[in-house]
């Protein structure tokens, strides 16, 4: 009888073991779980951990990220590219610029792109991107498939700022949003 209830106790203390340390791995931002590496076309690779209200972007942590998905053909798309340029170079210490494109072009080709259309921020092919669109589904809901130029804007440390629906880029509406974050600074 003694052994039974032993053995009862066992099994209680690791049932009620297994749930807790699975929920710490899950808000643990370091767990691979919610850690991935993206890798831009010019080879930088950067870190990123899905948080409780954002992402955050190891090496960024003081910057204001723009993260943009966008497709290589989209006409919204490219006709934001120079207003992307426009606030990369305006800010280059307050933000910087990171651009998934979701549509699949490969990285060769997409160095190509980056290059012929003088693009000065980060660009990172669909295959490089990691878990980025996972989180990002996470956060927000959005996927490629509800279209694009989609961007998100994240506030130094990495909380989610605010999201733009597929639209062309609204670069006045957006230096406005950095300047409100700059701000509360």
């Amino acid at each position: 009888m003694r052994y039974k209830q032993l053995l009862h106790l066992f099994l209680l203390g690791i049932f009620l073991l297994i749930p807790s340390s699975y929920a710490k791995e899950l808000t643990d931002a370091h767990h691979p779980v919610n850690h991935t590496i993206i890798h831009t076309v010019d080879g930088k690779s950067i870190d990123v951990d899905l948080i409780q209200k954002g992402l955050h972007f190891k090496g960024l942590e003081d910057k204001i990220v723009l993260l943009e998905f966008f497709g290589h053909s989209c006409p919204p798309c490219r006709a934001s590219i120079p207003g992307y340029n426009k606030l990369q170079k305006k800010y280059p210490d307050d933000v910087v610029v990171i651009a998934i494109e979701s549509w699949g072009m490969n990285k060769e080709k997409l160095k190509h792109y980056v290059k012929e259309r003088n693009m000065v921020y980060e660009v990172v092919p669909t295959t490089d991107a990691g878990k980025v669109f996972k989180f990002v589904k996470e956060l927000t809901g959005w996927s490629p498939n509800y279209g694009v130029p989609y961007l998100m804007l994240f506030a130094p440390g990495g909380a989610l700022s605010k999201t733009l629906p597929p639209q062309r880029l609204n670069e006045s509406y957006v230096e406005s949003l950095i300047e409100e974050i700059r701000k509360k600074q």
